[in-house]
């Protein structure tokens, strides 16, 4: 049996510590919500609007980078002061003041105005949609939300690589993940909907909290379903733009784990899942 050699142990190692030290912190902002789960979105917000920006530039797109940026710097305050209503207008000034920026450049450059707007709503848009997440109530239902949104990706992509590796036959997308099969995305799908069902129990046993308060459990496991297909959707997404503009990973932020784009991209569409789930069909915020 062949043996890893030292640079593979240690990539390996690097790995795993920077995994169990960004799940330690995930668990902190997760069990506290608040200040430490709106700085860390905030932070996320700003720093994979960076990275998008930054891969584009690798393609030799010039896009106007400081309307991503202020979105970014702007969206949490915006959110906390008018609430959910004052993204989509904010959304909306900052693609128009994007596109008016490329257009006075006074020359056809539809690549740079591509790569202006596109970070906006990947991972923009979709970022902001965790922000009302934390502030449903109960509080229960809340923490169910985040974990959702967060554990529904994470068990998502373990259980397809897990499966894949072992026994993946049929390639799901080569051109864009050459490793990703079929039958790892279907392990994905059903770890995902037995996550899902198991989150608002276990989160009901560690914080003391009544499941009588929360929906019926089927409603989880259904979110599970489509956050399932949804996840590896986020993923290949960020992996066409990282094909499309010739990098590796979006950055080196996370030693054995690229840039905060490589860790969330399909955390962003599990949520919006989730978001959109409790908004449409729950209508936890309607009142």
């Amino acid at each position: 049996m062949t043996q890893p050699s030292d640079g593979k142990l240690t990539e390996m190692l690097k790995r795993r510590t920077t995994g169990i030290c960004l799940a330690v912190l995930l668990v902190i902002m997760w069990f506290f919500q608040g200040v430490p789960l709106r700085l860390g979105l905030a932070l996320m917000l700003i720093l994979s609007i960076w990275e998008m920006y930054a891969a584009f530039q690798h393609r030799d797109a010039r896009p106007v980078k400081w309307v991503g940026l202020c979105y970014a710097l702007l969206a949490m305050p915006a959110y906390l002061g008018f609430g959910t209503a004052a993204l989509t207008p904010l959304m909306a000034l900052f693609c128009m003041m994007g596109l008016g920026c490329i257009v006075l450049r006074g020359k056809v450059d539809f690549d740079s105005a591509v790569a202006t707007l596109f970070p906006l709503i990947y991972p923009g848009l979709l970022v902001t949609l965790l922000f009302p997440l934390q502030d449903m109530q109960p509080r229960l239902l809340a923490m169910v939300a985040v974990g959702l949104s967060f554990l529904i990706s994470l068990g998502n992509d373990l259980a397809a690589y897990e499966i894949g590796m072992r026994f993946g036959k049929r390639k799901l997308c080569p051109q864009l993940s050459p490793k990703k099969s079929v039958e790892g995305a279907i392990a994905g799908v059903a770890a995902s909907m037995v996550i899902g069902t198991l989150v608002p129990p276990v989160t009901a046993a560690i914080v003391g909290g009544n499941m009588s308060l929360l929906p019926p459990l089927w409603h989880f496991t259904l979110v599970g379903l489509v956050g399932g297909v949804a996840a590896p959707v986020g993923d290949l997404t960020a992996s066409m733009v990282k094909r499309y503009c010739g990098i590796k990973d979006y950055g080196s932020l996370f030693p054995g784990h690229g840039g905060m784009m490589d860790r969330i991209d399909s955390v962003v569409f599990t949520g919006a899942v989730v978001y959109s789930y409790f908004a449409l069909v729950l209508n936890v915020f309607s009142g």
